[in-house]
């Protein structure tokens, strides 16, 4: 059996640890105390913020759905009757304000993880913390600061920027800042982040977000701003650093041993012991794994390639086959998907999918376990890629098509397919990227912002039922109503 490493698990701050261990006897490891800080004053609440992450608004399910299932790459999946308000939501763009389940723990997720970084910013400006560990922590604090904030302002548009210690529900009720303000707040964070961050952490702390974490949320930041030279920049001070690399095999990055690799930036923490009896985990695998009976029954079915992503790779690619399970397909384990399940939905994400010899051994189906992507270097690269092509001239160019084809060279291996991209013109490389963006990140969760940003959502999700206004979904009602006039909802959907 693989052989791999353990990384923070969080209870509910946090449990610390790193060993070698048989993936089935992974055991966590105790709570920490104010005896196992190492660093900083604050530590234990930063840790927290961690298992913050893993709430279901930030990393499960209402992530999914936002980030992903309203784009061209998914469909909402299971049955027809199971959710069927929510496929009007993601495949139809009949956005709901009155939501009380998604949407509604998306933006409480997000606001949530915003107080804990406040509260822990609070302290150490109160208390005049001022050590290299402590500035350490701030930097944690002010990078998932700007993480959530980075995803309420794609998601919503306009948001209240609360930058302060709540001490009562009504502390919280204020207007909304603006776009640019916001970014500018983003912005702000990040320069803090990235000046007090650490590069790599020893492997006791594996997990804790990098230097390198912080310059890949600015540079997708700034793509979204169309930043070009800002975006690049940032990118490439990542590339620079030397603390990443591709792994030679794309699928092997999304099973369970591609955890906390070199290619992997950032990602959400999970863990299920041996039996089931401890778990720290939510339900974004769960909720996308196969959804059947018996030994098939992995989950519910949610988020599941669309015909059109099926249709969309270049011939022989192989990143098809890791992000496609097919119904009477082989899972690529030795098994064969029952090709009933297509009585059902004839594709599954194969990304979520797990080890049968794990599910097997443990007799635990779900594959919370599995460790959820957020930041990778792959991302990093066709950043570099689509920004140094917007910037253009001769040598921006030739960056551009270096970075791309590092991407399609691991992707395609030793096969013959997936030949270099040769263009110099501009807008055929950009259309190359962006085919190559959907190809490699296929089922994760950039592909609606990608459009957005792109101003290519019309003419993609338009026959569906996009327009304009859905590139932001209504604030939650319910948060509009308890903020007593201070909040307003989202112009177009008043």
């Amino acid at each position: 059996m693989k052989k791999i490493k353990l990384f923070i698990f969080i209870l509910p701050l946090v449990l610390i640890g790193v060993s070698c261990s048989d993936f089935l006897d992974r055991k966590p490891l105790s709570i920490a105390t104010e005896g196992d800080l190492t660093v900083g004053g604050v530590e234990g609440k930063v840790f927290g913020l961690y298992g913050t992450l893993r709430d279901e608004g930030m990393s499960g399910l209402p992530m999914v759905f936002m980030h992903v299932m309203r784009s061209d790459d998914a469909i909402k999946g299971s049955t027809a009757t199971d959710g069927a308000s929510y496929e009007q939501m993601a495949d139809y763009f009949k956005y709901n304000k009155s939501d009380g389940w998604l949407l509604l723990d998306y933006w409480n997720a997000h606001y949530k993880l915003i107080y804990a970084c406040n509260d822990i910013l609070h302290d150490i400006d109160s208390l005049k913390l001022n050590t290299e560990g402590d500035m350490i922590n701030l930097a944690e604090a002010k990078f998932f600061r700007a993480y959530a904030y980075f995803d309420l302002v794609r998601t919503f548009g306009e948001v209240p920027k609360i930058d302060f210690k709540i001490y009562s529900i009504g502390n919280a009720n204020i207007e909304k800042s603006t776009v640019a303000d916001l970014y500018t707040f983003i912005d702000k964070d990040l320069t803090d982040a990235v000046a007090y961050l650490p590069s790599t952490w020893i492997s006791t702390y594996l997990g804790r977000a990098t230097k390198g974490a912080a310059n890949t949320l600015w540079a997708k930041t700034k793509l979204y701003r169309k930043d070009w030279g800002g975006a690049l920049a940032k990118a490439e001070e990542v590339i620079s650093s030397g603390n990443y690399s591709l792994l030679a095999s794309y699928d092997n990055f999304f099973k369970e041993e591609g955890e906390n690799s070199s290619e992997s930036i950032l990602e959400v923490q999970m863990y299920v012991s041996s039996n089931g009896s401890v778990s720290y985990n939510n339900n974004c695998n769960g909720a996308q794994g196969i959804r059947g009976s018996g030994d098939w029954d992995l989950g519910w079915g949610w988020n599941v390639p669309s015909q059109d992503l099926v249709d969309s790779y270049e011939a022989g690619d192989p990143r098809k086959t890791t992000t496609i399970l097919y119904s009477g397909g082989s899972d690529g384990y030795g098994l064969t998907v029952p090709a009933t399940l297509g009585n059902i939905q004839p594709y599954w994400n194969r990304k979520v999918y797990s080890n049968p010899a794990r599910r097997a051994a443990t007799g635990i189906k779900y594959a919370n376990w599995l460790n959820i992507r957020l930041l990778r270097y792959a991302d990093v690269l066709l950043m570099a890629a689509e920004a140094a092509n917007e910037i253009g001239g001769e040598a921006n160019t030739t960056k551009a098509l270096k970075y791309l084809e590092m991407i399609r060279a691991r992707a395609r291996g030793t096969a013959n397919v997936l030949p270099a991209v040769t263009t110099t013109v501009q807008s055929e490389l950009r259309t190359a990227i962006k085919r190559e963006r959907r190809a490699e990140f296929a089922m994760e969760y950039e592909r609606f912002f990608d459009l957005v940003r792109w101003d290519d959502a019309i003419t993609v999700l338009g026959p569906a039922g996009y327009t304009d206004k859905c590139k932001y979904y209504p604030i939650p009602q319910s948060i509009i109503d308890k903020a007593q006039g201070k909040l307003t909802q989202n112009p177009d959907w008043n």
